[in-house]
Formats: C-alpha cells, structure tokens, sequence
C-alpha cells in the first residue's frame, strides 16, 4: 500500500503540483534587483556556480525555469521529489549530497559544467542548519574552478512551511525578487583552513545579501 501511494504521489502528484505553482507563479512579479552581469538575464560571460538557501527553492526553481542551469538533490525521499519537481522546470538534476554520494554527484556537476551549465546549489541544504555554508559548494568550486555567487531572494506576500527551513511559498500576487553578491573563487590548491576561511565568509556574505534584498523589496513596496 505504501508503494502505491508513492508510486501515485511521485507519478500524478508532482505533476499536480507543478500545475499549480506554474498558475500561481503567472501571478508573481519577480525581478533581479541589483544589476551584476553575473545571471543568464544580464548577458553573462562565464559559468557560474549559484548559492542560495534552501527554503528559497521554490522560486528560484520558477523565476530560472528554462535556463541551462543544473543542481542537486539529496538521495533522500524528499530529494526524489525535489529531482522530479525540478526536472519538469527544465533543470538538469543530479542525486547526491555531501553525506551520501556526494563525491559521485560533484563528478557529474563538474561534467554539468563542462557541458555549459551552470550549476546552483542550496548552500545550507540538505539537512541544515538554515543559513549556513556546507562544504559542498567549496568543494565544487575548488574542482572546476569556477567563482560561487551567492544569491539571496525575498518576496512580501508568502507562507513558510514549518520545516528546518521554513521553505517560502510564494502567494498569489507576491512581489518580490533576486539579488546577486561578488563572485567568490576559490583556489585548487585551498588547503582545509583557507576553505574554512572562504567558508565564513561565504556565510556572512549570503547573510548580509539577504538581508539587503529584504530591504530593498520592503523599500520598493513601501514607496
């Protein structure tokens, strides 16, 4: 019985939902805030690796629908779902995390990214704690040498699921949007305390980056 209601959910509830965020998400009047040159809106010249925290999936997931852009999903239920929803948006998904799978998944993002994707991954995903850095996007910018931007979002019409993550839902009419940080790099032949370094900074850099993109759409709504 538990087989089939997954089977039914995985088969005909994903599907449901992804019509119910594309109606919705007609709705939304998301937009990138901050002029960088670093987005597949802004005419960019290079691949990236995007970072941005978990519970902002869901409209990262629509706003780059369509893109050439790749990520991950944990191997996990929860990244079953995450991998499919994903996949039907257009992103090339790829299984794996730092715990289980996770050398394997950073082989097939680095081939992602040598096929010219860029490749955004959930910087605290996917177990947490919500705002933190974990190794992997150290890792994955270290092996193929391309920068992490961190990338922060906020929108001011939404619900939060009481999840690690508090994931953001979007709610009809939201207004809202994206902002991108600098571009950090990270050296091939970072040893474990300069990786730890770029990694607090990487924490304090998304944090103060979403705290500005609150800002700026508080401001813009305000006015």
């Amino acid at each position: 019985m538990k087989k089939a209601m997954n089977f039914l959910f995985l088969n005909l509830g994903i599907p449901l939902i992804y019509l119910v965020v594309r109606l919705i998400g007609l709705t939304w009047r998301f937009k990138e805030l901050n002029k960088t040159g670093l987005t597949p809106f802004q005419d960019k010249k290079e691949i990236y690796i995007y970072g941005f925290m978990h519970s902002q999936l869901i409209p990262t997931i629509f706003f780059y629908r369509g893109t050439k852009t790749a990520s991950l999903a944990s191997q996990h239920k929860d990244g079953e779902i995450a991998a499919r929803a994903a996949s039907m948006f257009g992103m090339r998904m790829v299984r794996g995390s730092s715990t289980r799978g996770g050398a394997g998944a950073l082989i097939k993002l680095k081939t992602c990214i040598e096929e010219g994707w860029d490749v955004a991954i959930t910087v605290d995903g996917p177990r947490g704690p919500v705002g933190n850095v974990n190794n992997g996007v150290l890792y994955l910018g270290k092996l193929t040498g391309k920068k992490v931007v961190p990338v922060a979002f906020y929108c001011d019409k939404k619900a939060e699921l009481r999840s690690w993550d508090k994931m953001v839902i979007p709610l009809l009419f939201s207004k809202g949007g994206f902002m991108y940080g600098r571009p950090f790099e990270i050296p091939a032949d970072a040893d474990d305390a300069r990786l730890e370094e770029i990694r607090q900074e990487l924490i304090k850099a998304v944090k103060e980056l979403n705290d500005q993109c609150k800002a700026a759409v508080e401001g813009k709504n305000g006015q």
